[in-house]
């Protein structure tokens, strides 16, 4: 056979390639428009009376799982002891990891939370915490978050959900939120919850929880506005 056939030959089997694979047909992305639908949302509302599939397998720390770095039976366990070393460690990875988007106090407050258009980065307690979905059949957990600022009592109550919940979303990731498990080892996981519940308690907490030498300090700086 010629050059000139093999050319040939060349052209013909390139005309065959698909022009229009899958990676490049039309679809929707989300939060686009769709003429299809009267709404034009290319994201469809859930029918009334369902419960998404999405919402549940972010719950997944309130059911046991099949997973090598700590699946949950009980989401109020917390495996590791709260010393001075874990709480450290687990503020420099909140620190790193969270608070571009959280704020340093993970009350929402942020350069990144102020510029996002789509959703900002919610507080992770307090009335900055936006309450979730109805949870349908699984009752009986805690809730979300009442929005009412009052004082803490000491431990995982200054918190809306039980430290598993935020290990589950951490390790999968919410929402908008990827999963941060490639970053952080699933241990400085539970370290990074510690720290927030310090953050939590330490925002809510009653003036009667500080040291007195510290309760007469923030008096003080308080003025004329009462104390915190």
């Amino acid at each position: 056979m010629s050059a000139r056939s093999l050319w040939a030959v060349a052209l013909v089997v390139s005309g065959c390639n698909d022009l229009d694979p899958m990676q490049v047909q039309a679809r929707d992305n989300p939060y686009s428009e769709d003429e299809n639908f009267a709404d034009a949302r290319a994201m469809r509302p859930t029918v009334p009376g369902t419960m998404p599939r999405e919402w549940y397998l972010r719950q997944a720390a309130y059911v046991p799982l099949a997973i090598p770095d700590g699946g949950l039976v009980d989401p109020w366990s917390f495996p590791l002891p709260l010393t001075r070393e874990v709480l450290l460690r687990g503020r420099d990875q909140f620190e790193t990891w969270c608070a571009p988007c959280h704020g340093l106090l993970a009350d929402g407050r942020s350069i990144v939370a102020r510029n996002m258009r789509l959703r900002a980065p919610p507080a992770l307690y307090g009335p900055g915490h936006e309450r979730h979905p109805p949870r349908g059949v699984e009752e009986g957990l805690p809730d979300a978050g009442t929005g009412a600022l009052e004082p803490a009592s000491p431990g995982w109550a200054a918190l809306p959900h039980p430290p598993g919940f935020y290990y589950q979303a951490i390790t999968e990731g919410y929402g908008l939120m990827p999963s941060y498990a490639p970053q952080i080892p699933p241990e400085e996981r539970w370290m990074v919850v510690a720290w927030l519940r310090v953050l939590a308690y330490s925002q809510l907490a009653p003036l009667s929880a500080a040291p007195p030498d510290v309760r007469d300090q923030l008096q003080r700086s308080s003025g004329t506005r009462g104390a915190p």
